[in-house]
């Protein structure tokens, strides 16, 4: 009986340790998150008044909810979070009104306008900046110079 409540009350304490709450303070990594529609601040501020659907699907992809609802109205949301905690958010809205866009609404426009001052072209919520100073992998293998070393 005694090792079996001893046993029983080591097992109670182990796992009394592992929860979320303590398990997120060990120093490893977090893995990052990121959900919805990643948008490009470029096709964000092109965005104009009587654009066809087909247009704007183009321009920033399939949107993440087409509410049925709400058929004139498409929802493009981008979350970024580590660890559980939201990071970064996106939102926008682009009303339709007999196929053609009516307007766009949400905090992705604001942001898309501070990114091209900025002189950032990276899509929005994109950590690295300065990703466009390194060569696509595409360049690095197929580049005249590459080739001339060789």
């Amino acid at each position: 009986m005694n090792k079996t409540l001893c046993f029983a009350l080591a097992a109670l304490l182990g796992l009394s340790a592992c929860t979320a709450e303590r398990v997120s303070l060990f120093p490893s990594y977090k893995l990052k998150v990121i959900q919805g529609n990643e948008l490009d601040p470029r096709a964000v501020v092109s965005l104009r008044p009587g654009m066809s659907r087909d247009q704007v699907q183009l321009l920033l992809g399939t949107p993440l909810l087409r509410d049925a609802f709400h058929a004139n109205r498409w929802d493009y949301t981008f979350n970024t979070s580590r660890n559980g905690i939201l990071k970064d958010r996106s939102n926008l809205t682009v009303y339709f009104e007999n196929d053609a866009l009516v307007k766009a609404e949400g905090d992705a426009i604001q942001k898309s306008i501070t990114a091209l001052q900025n002189g950032n072209d990276n899509p929005l919520g994109s950590a690295s900046a300065d990703s466009g100073n390194q060569p696509s992998l595409w360049n690095r293998l197929f580049s005249r110079e590459s080739k001339a070393a060789e």
